[in-house]
């Protein structure tokens, strides 16, 4: 037998009020009357013997020492289940990540059953064991660092909320592992909806046995790179893995207020659907996207809110040793659209006075490798920096394969019925991707090397057939040159900055946020010009604004929980719940309780006083 609340034993002494009663209790006195007729038939009545009035005395005694010693007992919390291997500290890591925000039937958030878990355990607890408490999204936060103070705890565990932040867990376990180090007997209790396998990781499972979720998974906006007033929308929509079934979903698409489009998705358990949205309407305006799914259980993924970006053109350099005429007639398409803003010159003129957003080196590159800026190296002719290439002479190529189709650089750009006509050999670096082959070898190709965008090419437009006909190769100009620029302070409007991230702002960030189930308007002022972004909509702050979106695959994809998983994972360790401790003292309080009824019987029946 042991207590998990050994400090309320010392109220035994309290037994003693009672029993000082009993033995210092007034003794009968003699009192002359005038008759003792009435007294007599009394005593018939009632008459026992000495011994019967004695025991009921001692027996008042013991029921009143009783019910005190139970309802003290029951405030220590006896219990025989409590292994000698209970834990010394446990350490509580909570998961208030986006996933967390997900409702069953009853209405009740993940986070909410959570803590209702935790709660009971932490009660089961004896009193000496040294908590501590972790909240994680996509950082770490340690909330309560080694401490016995079981009220701050549960306060703190009180006021966590989920944000809609992907969640790292791996991230908040090795702090909670560097904190259980500090103690002997530690335990790690993790409270998410997904388990971790680890033998000293003790999982509180709180997945739903029964999950229904399709979100927007991706999202960007840019210029539609050959027109103006036109904007082309990337969207992901993914369905859960767990999902029942196949599911039927509507992604509604409003501009400045008014439906623009409605998309109606139908997707299969773990499925998802890329969609290019073309839009036409003027810069400022707000777009908004709604995914509606009966049933759907999980509501930040759900919406998403964005100002058409106000960019202004990117500034690129082109420098060509021989200038291609429909490289030239390409750029000079961009150039109308009012896309960028080019100068151009011959090696002679590098390196140039001011910096570009983009190089474009074509038939040329530059002994000296440019590292401040990124590059796209059209049928480069000569080896430099990362670039490794082998002038041959031109081989024509009926088809290319498209090894990336889903790229940046390739989009909306058709792969098929593409011929080219090779004339560079390229020896790339590893972190370079073919983006298309001809024969075997790669004829456009984009990656980073040493954080620096690359777009190479291996092929003459003008020699290849039919491609500077085709409208492919402009798209591809277009869209490498906004990829190589996308972090560049041009297109920082058009930049999707994901929950988490951090927004450097000196004034009030003015939001248009969806809170899962609605739009609304709200505020926020950063601290020391910092703003950690945990909201989804549209931001304006001065003259800047942008969208800020959850976007992730891992929060969208929800957990499924099994009808039989155990509380604990973990076979080496002993599982504590608030079950094992609450038989005792429930027990004893009716008894007490019983005892408490048994002497009012006593004393109000049976006149034992």
């Amino acid at each position: 037998m042991r207590f998990l609340s050994p400090a309320n034993l010392h109220l035994l002494w309290l037994a003693l009020i009672p029993l000082a009663l009993w033995l210092f209790r007034r003794q009968a006195k003699r009192v002359p009357v005038s008759t003792l007729l009435f007294f007599k038939s009394l005593a018939r009545e009632h008459q026992e013997s000495a011994w019967l009035r004695r025991l009921k005395k001692w027996l008042s005694l013991l029921l009143t020492l009783l019910v005190l010693i139970f309802a003290i007992l029951a405030l220590s919390r006896p219990s025989s289940d409590l292994s000698a291997d209970s834990p010394g500290a446990v350490v509580i890591v909570v998961d208030h990540s986006a996933s967390m925000a997900a409702k069953d039937s009853q209405g009740r958030t993940r986070l909410d059953e959570a803590k209702r878990l935790v709660k009971e355990r932490i009660r089961s607890l004896p009193d000496q064991v040294v908590l501590s408490l972790i909240s994680f999204d996509a950082r770490p936060q340690v909330l309560l660092s080694r401490s016995r103070n079981r009220r701050e705890c549960l306060r703190l565990l009180d006021e966590l909320n989920p944000v809609p932040i992907e969640g790292k867990t791996e991230a908040a376990l090795n702090v909670a592992k560097r904190l259980a180090d500090l103690e002997s007997r530690s335990r790690i209790w993790l409270a998410a909806d997904s388990s971790i396998e680890e033998a000293t990781v003790d999982s509180i499972p709180v997945a739903l046995t029964e999950p229904l979720n399709v979100g927007i998974t991706g999202f960007q906006i840019r210029h539609s790179p050959l027109a103006r007033d036109r904007y082309e929308a990337f969207v992901k929509v993914s369905a859960a893995a767990s999902n029942p079934a196949k599911t039927t979903s509507t992604l509604e698409i409003t501009l400045a207020g008014r439906i623009a489009q409605l998309r109606e998705l139908e997707l299969a358990p773990g499925e998802s659907s890329a969609l290019i949205l073309p839009l036409e309407a003027l810069r400022g305006q707000r777009l908004e996207m709604r995914l509606k799914t009966a049933g759907d259980c999980f509501g930040w993924d759900d919406g998403l809110a964005a100002p058409l970006p106000k960019t202004k053109p990117l500034n690129v350099a082109w420098f060509a040793e021989k200038p291609d005429p429909f490289t030239e007639l390409a750029l000079s398409s961009l150039i109308e659209a009012g896309r960028i803003d080019m100068k151009k010159g011959d090696p002679a003129a590098w390196p140039p006075k001011e910096l570009p957003d983009v190089y474009v080196f074509e038939n040329w590159l530059p002994q000296e490798w440019p590292t401040d800026r990124p590059v796209i190296a059209l049928t480069p002719l000569t080896s430099a920096g990362p670039l490794r290439t082998r002038v041959m002479r031109g081989v024509p190529h009926d088809s290319v394969r498209a090894v990336q189709p889903d790229h940046p650089v390739l989009f909306r750009a058709s792969s098929s019925r593409i011929a080219v006509t090779q004339t560079t050999v390229l020896d790339l670096p590893a972190s370079l991707e073919p983006l298309w082959i001809a024969g075997t070898e790669p004829v456009l190709a984009a990656g980073e090397f040493n954080g620096q965008r690359l777009v190479v090419t291996a092929f003459s437009p003008a020699q290849s057939e039919q491609l500077a006909l085709l409208p492919s190769f402009p798209l591809i100009l277009g869209n490498a040159l906004y990829w190589c620029a996308e972090n560049s302070d041009a297109l920082a409007d058009m930049r999707t900055l994901h929950t988490g991230e951090m927004l450097h702002a000196s004034s009030l960030v003015q939001w248009h946020a969806w809170d899962g189930d609605r739009f609304i308007e709200i505020s926020d002022d950063p601290a020391n010009g910092l703003l950690a972004l945990q909201r989804i909509g549209t931001w304006e702050s001065g003259q800047r604004s942008g969208v800020c979106a959850l976007s992730s695959d891992a929060e969208t994809d929800l957990p499924k929980r099994s009808n039989d998983v155990a509380l604990s994972t973990s076979p080496a360790a002993p599982l504590i719940t608030a079950s094992a401790f609450s038989t005792w003292p429930k027990r004893l309080i009716w008894l007490a309780l019983a005892l408490l009824l048994l002497e009012s019987l006593l004393f109000h029946r049976k006149a034992v006083y």
